[in-house]
């Protein structure tokens, strides 16, 4: 909803199906990195439960998705060519595949930031209408008898 919401305000909302699947992903990534990843989790599970933020930035020709967590762990993102068989472990492959860039970085408060940056397509603005023209007067030449006499004669003359 937070994606939605934001690209919405912005007037992105084009953008709003492959943002939400980097989201959706990356956020995936960082609760099983930190989080319960149980539905009914009881309140002793919950006692050491990790935080996480995501941001959405824009910049003139790009919006960058950020996810942090507190796991401080070294994340490997794919590499092309990389084994893609496994049941888990696609999302950052599906993220790869529709981001022009993906990356991690580690803050010095603790714990990884993982991102992916959209590219922008330009809005092709509409061509602008011309104004309508009205049609052309056409000036007929006035009737001259001796032109007329002349055809005639001639087409008799066939």
């Amino acid at each position: 909803m937070f994606i939605r919401h934001t690209l919405t305000c912005w007037k992105l909302s084009r953008l709003t199906e492959t943002a939400e699947l980097i989201a959706s992903e990356l956020v995936t990534n960082a609760v099983k990195a930190t989080g319960i990843t149980t539905p009914q989790p009881s309140w002793g599970e919950l006692e050491g439960l990790q935080l996480l933020r995501v941001r959405i930035h824009a910049s003139k020709d790009s919006i960058v998705i950020q996810v942090w967590d507190a796991d401080g762990e070294p994340l490997d993102l794919p590499t092309a060519g990389a084994d893609e068989e496994p049941e888990s472990g696609r999302g950052l492959f599906i993220v790869k595949s529709v981001a022009r860039q993906v990356g991690r970085f580690y803050p010095r408060s603790g714990g990884k930031v993982v991102w992916a940056e959209l590219t922008l397509e330009p809005t092709v603005p509409p061509l602008p209408r011309r104004a309508a023209k009205k049609p052309a007067s056409i000036y007929l030449p006035k009737p001259d008898p001796d032109l007329l006499r002349a055809v005639l004669t001639g087409l008799r003359s066939l």
